[in-house]
């Protein structure tokens, strides 16, 4: 595959990585559920914490979902570090739509 393809399917791949958390700030938003928002904005900052460290994103998708995302390959630490964001946005976010 060559550079420019992968530049673009990194383009898609992070387009859709944010429509993800950007649709869980809209539900949590019109459903006044604060647990999808916190999640939405984990989902975001795991996505702006890939971006600066130049990960490869990868779009994901799912017409029988329908699901859509994206697989992001950065560096090590970045990893960890959208990891942690995700994991714990998750734990706070599940918690929260519980009550």
């Amino acid at each position: 595959m060559n550079s420019k393809m992968k530049l673009a399917l990194s383009i898609v791949g992070y387009i859709l990585g944010a429509a993800a958390g950007v649709t869980a700030l809209v539900v949590g938003i019109m459903q006044s559920e604060p647990g999808f928002i916190v999640i939405g904005v984990a989902f975001l900052a795991a996505v702006v914490v890939a971006l600066v460290a130049g990960a490869v994103a990868s779009p994901r998708g799912s017409v029988s979902g329908p699901k859509y995302g994206a697989k992001f390959t950065p560096p090590d630490w970045a990893w960890w570090v959208a990891a942690g964001i995700i994991i714990v946005g998750g734990v706070i976010g599940a918690i929260l739509l519980a009550l």
